[in-house]
């Protein structure tokens, strides 16, 4: 039985993954997206958060469906609308893991 994913934002691990969402939303972040050719932007950032969330606490990234059906979860990591998964893999494979590494170690 998988144990569903309530934000606490009393827990450590939240606050830093709290820390995580506010870092992605930055104009400085999407910038470096958009240098990396990450795009688009703002579905960037919505999917980074979910494949973040992923795998700060050891789920796959099928937890999209208790993002989508976690109101909490969603207010957490500011997410308005309803993610596919299809969407998310089909992002993920658009990039290459070079681009990821890139964008990641020099934002």
């Amino acid at each position: 039985m998988k144990l569903p994913v309530i934000p606490d934002e009393k827990d450590q691990k939240w606050k830093i993954l709290g820390e995580i969402v506010n870092k992605l939303e930055t104009r400085e972040t999407k910038k470096a997206l958009a240098r990396y050719k990450i795009t688009p932007v703002n579905k960037a950032v919505i999917f980074l958060k979910i494949i973040v969330l992923a795998l700060f606490f050891s789920l796959e990234i099928s937890a999209v469906g208790e993002v989508n059906n976690r109101y909490e979860l969603r207010k957490f990591l500011r997410i308005d609308e309803r993610i596919k998964l299809r969407s998310i893999y089909n992002f993920m494979s658009k990039f290459e893991a070079e681009q990821f590494v890139k964008f990641i170690f020099n934002s």
